[in-house]
Parts: C-alpha cells; sequence; structure tokens
C-alpha cells in the first residue's frame, strides 16, 4: 500500500489502508468495481466479436469468440460491411450535423453567459431567471411546438409564412444553441474572470465582439473542451429529433435504425454497422478522457 501513503482522507484514509480491516475492504471495493467494469465492458465486446462471425455461426454456435480470428478473414469482413453497408453519406452528414452544432452551441452559449456575466443590461436578472426556469420544463412539453416552428421558422403557426426548416440541419444546430446548462456553465467561467480584462480591451477600442472572441472564449478554454465533448457526443448519437426532421437516411443513427428491416442485410454485417458508428465516441472519449472526468471541476476557472 505504499502507493497511498499520500492518500488524502476520503472512505479509506491512509492509515485506514495498513489495517487488516481497510486492507479487506479496499480489495472488496476492488473486486466490486472489476464486476461492474466486466460487466459494463461484456456487451461491447460480444457486438464486437458477433461482427466477425459468419452468419451461420452466430445462429448455430454458442461461442463468444469468432472461430476465425485471423487478421486476413477481420480485414475483408470489414471491407465487405463498409461496402455493404454504404455509410459514408451518413458519416458525412453526421459530422456536418455535429460540427454546427458545436459552433452554435460555443457561439450562442458562449454571448448568453458573456451578456449575463460582463454586460448585464437592463432587465438581466429577469432574463437570468427565465434561463433558470427552463431548465425545470420537461423537453417532452417542448417538442410539438418546436416542430411547429421548424414548419413556419420562425413563426409557430399554422401560417404560410417563414421557412421551411425540415429535412435540414438547422433544428439540430439552434437546439444546440439553446443550451441552458451550458449558459449557466459559461457565466460561472466568465464571472470568476475579472472585469480588467474587459475594460483594458475596451479602451484599445476592441468592440465587445473583440472581446468575447479574443480575450473571454481563450481564458475559458476549459469550459469549451468540457462542453464540445458533449456536444459532438450527444449530436453524434442524437436520434429523436434528426428521426423527427430529416430524411430516413441522412445520419449514422437513422441509418443504422432502419437497417433493422432491411433483410439483404445480414446479421454481422448489422453488428458491423453498430461498430462502425460507435468508433468516433470511442474515439472521443480516449482523446479527451482526462477533460471528461475531470469535468465536474470545469465550473471553477479562474483569472
Amino acid at each position: 500500500m505504499k502507493r497511498f501513503e499520500n492518500k488524502q482522507t476520503g472512505i479509506l484514509s491512509s492509515s485506514d489502508l495498513k489495517t487488516p480491516y481497510g486492507k479487506v475492504l479496499y480489495w472488496a471495493f476492488f473486486a466490486i468495481l472489476a464486476l461492474v467494469a466486466l460487466i459494463a465492458l461484456i456487451p461491447g465486446i460480444w457486438t464486437i466479436m458477433t461482427a466477425f462471425k459468419d452468419t451461420q455461426e452466430i445462429y448455430s454456435a454458442f461461442g463468444f469468440f469468432p472461430k476465425d480470428m485471423s487478421w486476413g478473414r477481420m480485414v475483408s469482413r470489414v471491407s465487405e460491411s463498409w461496402n455493404a453497408l454504404q455509410l459514408g453519406d451518413s458519416f458525412i452528414n453526421t459530422i456536418v450535423m455535429s460540427l454546427g452544432s458545436l459552433a452554435m452551441h460555443v457561439v450562442v452559449c458562449g454571448f448568453g453567459g458573456y451578456v449575463l456575466s460582463k454586460l448585464k443590461p437592463t432587465g438581466s436578472k429577469f432574463i437570468f431567471v427565465l434561463v433558470v426556469w427552463t431548465m425545470m420544463m420537461p423537453s417532452q412539453i417542448r417538442m410539438v411546438p418546436n416542430y411547429i416552428s421548424w414548419l413556419h421558422f420562425p413563426f409557430a403557426g399554422d401560417t404560410d409564412m417563414g421557412v421551411n426548416l425540415l429535412d435540414t440541419f438547422w433544428p439540430m444546430w439552434l437546439g444546440a444553441g439553446a443550451d441552458t446548462f451550458a449558459v449557466l456553465l459559461f457565466k460561472n467561467a466568465f464571472d470568476g474572470l475579472s472585469d480588467s480584462y474587459v475594460e483594458a480591451a475596451k479602451l484599445d477600442g476592441c468592440s465587445n465582439y473583440g472581446v468575447f472572441f479574443r480575450i473571454m472564449l481563450p481564458l475559458a478554454m476549459p469550459v469549451i473542451i468540457f462542453q464540445s465533448i458533449n456536444v459532438l457526443s450527444g449530436a453524434w448519437s442524437d436520434f429523436f429529433t434528426p428521426l423527427l426532421v430529416l430524411d430516413k437516411n441522412a445520419v449514422v443513427p437513422l441509418k443504422i435504425y432502419r437497417l433493422q428491416a432491411d433483410t439483404s442485410v445480414q446479421m454481422n454485417t448489422y453488428f458491423m454497422a453498430l461498430v462502425f458508428a460507435s468508433i468516433p465516441p470511442f474515439i472521443i472519449f480516449a482523446v479527451f478522457q482526462k477533460q471528461i472526468l475531470g469535468g465536474i471541476n470545469i465550473g471553477g476557472v479562474k483569472g
């Protein structure tokens, strides 16, 4: 237990870990966490292994691993499945939708936080109350009004006025910009920055837009990184909103959903589609796992 000599006090302190009772409790916690991790990993590993099996092997054998695990067989399975699924257009559309959602999210929510934190126009306290109040509103009750607004944007009514945003990415992009929690997170980050940054920039002739993009956003980079991870992961896996407004094969979640009814797609190919769809979120987590795991402390940005 030498690695825990400088351990801060928690459920088990460093002195507790030196006692027999502490050691038993430690290994009990370790065994429970290992078991939970194993339970969480098995479905994903089983999906990957099933994707590399033959269709007959899936139904006739009960083995966890495919019989043929040679490198050539795995490469051929990936190539055959990619050609059969034709996911290229769906991947590109999903990437465009995700990046657009990220840009709208950072700019709109960041501006909202900046206005409430630094500009504080007349009525900003009332606006802040409304922003917080929207967090109490169930998202389900907003779905029908939102759909009507998308049909005749920006008018929510049965009228010929407005622009039809259906079968475009704008509903997802606008929804990404209307994130109450992100506004509060940016406001909290900007509250921790000294007002002297804003005053000095304005003395140098910088506009509010310049202060926001050149001063505030770079100093709030930890928040942007954390929010970027959440937005990209959420946009990539979003199913319900694209189901309402987009063509059936426009993005990856819809494409995979429709594959269930396609009798020409074999079961192992369908499982390979699930593997393909899981790769981008896995990459995001692998690259930014430190920011994800430390996200709970993101709001405490200080200047």
